[in-house]
């Protein structure tokens, strides 16, 4: 039995080790990576944030709605594909406390009247689990860890780490000339696609009735409460649709927003009244076009506002 047990505990060290050993190869790499959506874009935000005047949050549709630098020559957007509101709320928590700072953030209602949110885009944060206090805790509060990551650190680059490695040795672009902004350059083919598309009937089961969902609303709170604490101008948004659906729920959040003071911008329809099938990559995303365009508009509407120069 006591052979067992030492064996047992022999293997539990040897694993212990060898995780701690993966563990630092993989951060010494993954420090380095400086593009791709894995790791790259969130190594070059941690880099910059405290330095920029400007930070673009959000889904995909700020990822490529948003071109930061027409808006301010220090600026990122951070906008994440795939990403909901919890990933971009934490990253909005690691900002410096003492910088006067603008957040332009673009929240989509079809994303807070949802009943099944559980906040685990936040995974897309993991592999600074273990590295950095704020996004640990966050992740925690939000039960999306893992226990074993407390003993098997390595578990923090699972499934990231073959993107990591990709983006090392062969980087996607020169992340000196990067700031966020990624717009979508159309083919006449894609517009064609996206001209048949428009044929299909939404299934979009509007429901004005419905309420924004607890944990979307948490970190809405979250967000307010720590721009308001720390010098920041947020400029709560949502941009272009092709054809937005269920506008009271748009209405029901911009009332929802105000009782916790902030002012919240609806842009869905932007380009109603002169649209254009080049303005367009398919139904929600923009083209460089029409990104090109909304960017110009929120500049001069910024500035009308004094929140930018």
């Amino acid at each position: 039995m006591k052979s067992a047990l030492k064996l047992v505990l022999i293997i539990l060290l040897l694993t212990y080790g060898i995780d701690k050993v993966v563990y630092v190869v993989l951060n010494t790499i993954s420090d380095k990576v400086m593009s791709g959506q894995s790791i790259g874009k969130l190594n070059q935000f941690m880099t910059v944030k405290d330095s920029i005047d400007l930070i673009a949050f959000g889904t995909s549709r700020s990822n490529h709605h948003i071109d930061v630098k027409k808006l301010k020559p220090a600026s990122y957007n951070v906008g994440m594909d795939g990403s909901a509101i919890a990933y971009a709320a934490t990253l909005i928590q690691l900002l410096p406390k003492d910088k006067a700072q603008v957040i332009v953030f673009n929240i989509d209602p079809n994303k807070v009247f949802v009943d099944d949110y559980d906040a685990s885009d936040i995974k897309g944060l993991i592999t600074k689990y273990n590295r950095n206090p704020t996004i640990k805790e966050a992740i925690s509060d939000a039960s999306q860890d893992n226990s074993l990551q407390h003993f098997l650190w390595s578990l923090d680059y699972n499934s990231k780490a073959l993107g990591i490695v990709k983006n090392y040795i062969s980087p996607k672009y020169d992340h000196k000339l990067y700031y966020g902004f990624d717009p979508l350059h159309i083919t006449d083919a894609q517009t064609e696609l996206f001209k048949k598309s428009l044929l299909k009937k939404s299934n979009y089961n509007c429901d004005a009735a419905k309420k924004i969902n607890p944990t979307v609303w948490k970190y809405l709170n979250q967000i307010n409460d720590f721009c308001k604490a720390n010098n920041k101008t947020l400029v709560m948004l949502t941009t272009p649709t092709y054809a937005p659906e269920c506008k009271v729920q748009y209405t029901t959040l911009e009332t929802e927003l105000k009782t916790i003071g902030v002012a919240y911008k609806d842009y869905s329809g932007f380009f109603l009244e002169q649209n254009d099938l080049s303005y367009w990559r398919d139904k929600t995303h923009m083209s460089s076009k029409g990104a090109d365009i909304f960017t110009e508009f929120l500049r001069k509407k910024l500035q009308k506002d004094s929140i930018i120069n």
